[in-house]
């Protein structure tokens, strides 16, 4: 099938690839991190991986790293916002120009253990005296040939048997060193760069002249991977007979020093293809999804306003919308009602916003935000923490942020859930206040009532709610409600699940005598 016809038929289809997380984020923590970069735990409360595998439509290595890089960078910049928006705009606009681009991505391909990466960062070995020394013994089998053929000898010959299979050792013993594949997918990211910069577009131009400025700084790298890419095709029939003459171990050791030098332009090079290979994916992602996306407007007073929000893992999602102005937001409701989806649906709408121009709602009007969040603290036992304690460090996290320019927007679910309910919803409720005096919308759900009567008057209050009978089990809407929740669900759900009667009769018992009791 011709290529371009294929990519048109890939368009609109999910891509159905198994990702390692590992290679794919190396390239951003390569890089230093800015004040506003999405931490770990923020990554992971807002199961981001799984949010990058459904907006994820790239064809390269290059292309994955980069997107990774910027979903975890949103921007504080409206003007640097916008421009990149400009760019998912003409591909969605240019399916030609997308098209052409994306066969280039398509050709360029993985590097599935993300050998180029690997062998650049600080893992190279660099030594001249190999190459002076891979030089002048890969002169060695021309000499031995030209000898037994000059004086008639089968010696010769025989001394060359043994020198071919030293050879087989020796480059054995250097494969570790001698990162080809890692050149090789170098040779495919500088071919595809070339390839990039022969488009002609007027919006492009000043991306086209970057790259083009790169390739010429690479110019004798180029040259040495054109040689180890050429032993390397028809899968490696060529490097067996390259391995007695030290090609690919001398060329190595020839532009090792010089990979050295320009890693960062390597890496730049790296960034700008995979830069756009990211940017087409999204504005695929962006026009299958044209129905539930809007573009969001920015404002300078510390708010969020969004209407019918939802979430971009859900295949049948209950809209939401929330608006929020100078106060945070208690959220309360039963067990599985939607609280904690409700925070990672604003939150991951927030980072979408902010970083490709567009969310999954019908209106978004918002500052810019730095997302911190607190809603799945993990149990660190094995480092000696306390589940109380790693909870601790986490809401620690967000109240530091609150030192930066930029307003904070802190979910939180369940604040302090490792620790007694006194000393749980006295501190919380100190922390909870000091975090709405400073710049910052903070949503916590709970299910402690006592802590929503304590936040009267510094926070607005919102609930999710559901039944439970015999007859129909569970039943949730998944809608947010003005208010407090005035329910519980937990020995329901209990019931629900088939415990035994007796558990849960003297359950509603003991809730008794307990509220009668305080």
């Amino acid at each position: 099938m011709d290529l371009k016809k294929l990519i048109k038929r890939q368009l609109k289809q999910i891509k159905d690839r198994k990702r390692n997380f590992k290679n794919i984020r190396v390239l951003f923590d390569l890089e230093k991190k800015d004040k506003y970069t999405i931490d770990n735990q923020t990554w992971d409360d807002l199961i981001m991986d799984e949010v990058f595998t459904e907006v994820d439509r790239t064809y390269s290595s290059a292309g994955e790293s980069a997107l990774y890089k910027m979903l975890r960078n949103p921007m504080m910049d409206e003007e640097k916002l916008n421009k990149r928006s400009n760019f998912i705009n003409l591909f969605k606009k240019d399916l030609d120009l997308t098209i052409k681009l994306r066969c280039i991505f398509y050709n360029l391909g993985f590097d599935n253990k993300n050998r180029l990466i690997e062998m650049i960062n600080g893992l190279l070995s660099v030594n001249k005296i190999k190459f002076y020394i891979y030089s002048l013994l890969g002169m060695v089998p021309i000499i031995l040939i030209i000898c037994a053929i000059l004086f008639q000898q089968p010696y010769f010959m025989a001394i060359l048997a043994v020198y071919v299979y030293l050879t087989i050792f020796i480059h054995n013993k250097e494969s570790a060193n001698v990162k080809a594949v890692g050149l090789t997918y170098l040779r495919d990211l500088i071919n595809g760069a070339k390839s990039l910069s022969k488009i002609k577009n007027d919006e492009l131009e000043v991306h086209m002249e970057e790259i083009k400025q790169l390739l010429d700084q690479l110019k004798a790298i180029d040259k040495a991977t054109l040689t180890i890419k050429a032993l390397n095709a028809f899968g490696g029939l060529l490097e067996m007979f390259a391995i007695p003459f030290f090609i690919e171990e001398s060329t190595y050791y020839k532009i090792s020093g010089k990979l050295i030098e320009q890693k960062d332009i390597i890496l730049k090079l790296y960034y700008l293809v995979g830069e756009l290979d990211a940017l087409t994916s999204i504005a695929i992602y962006e026009d299958c999804n044209k129905e539930n996306c809007s573009k969001p407007k920015f404002v300078t007073e510390t708010s969020l306003k969004m209407k019918d929000g939802i979430h971009p893992l859900l295949k049948n999602p209950v809209e939401n919308s929330i608006e929020i102005y100078n106060k945070g937001i208690v959220l309360t409701g039963t067990n599985m009602s939607g609280k904690s989806t409700f925070l990672r649906m604003v939150s991951t709408n927030i980072i979408l916003a902010q970083t490709f121009n567009f969310v999954l709602a019908k209106e978004y009007e918002a500052s810019f935000f730095y997302v911190v969040s607190s809603i799945s603290p993990k149990d660190d036992i094995m480092n000696g923490k306390s589940y109380y304690l790693a909870e601790a460090e986490s809401i620690l996290r967000i109240i530091k942020s609150l030192e930066n320019n930029v307003a904070v927007f802190c979910p939180i679910d369940e604040i302090f859930r490792g620790t007694n309910p006194i000393e749980r919803i006295s501190s919380s409720a100190e922390i909870l206040k000091y975090i709405n005096k400073e710049k910052s919308i903070c949503i916590v759900a709970t299910h402690d009532k006592e802590l929503s009567d304590i936040l009267k008057g510094n926070y607005d209050f919102y609930y999710f709610s559901e039944s439970v009978d015999d007859k129909h089990g569970l039943s949730f809407d998944y809608k947010i409600k003005k208010g407090v929740s005035q329910t519980r669900n937990a020995i329901k759900l209990l019931d629900y699940v088939g415990y035994p009667k007796e558990i849960i009769e003297n359950a509603y018992k003991r809730i008794e005598n307990i509220e009668g009791y305080i």
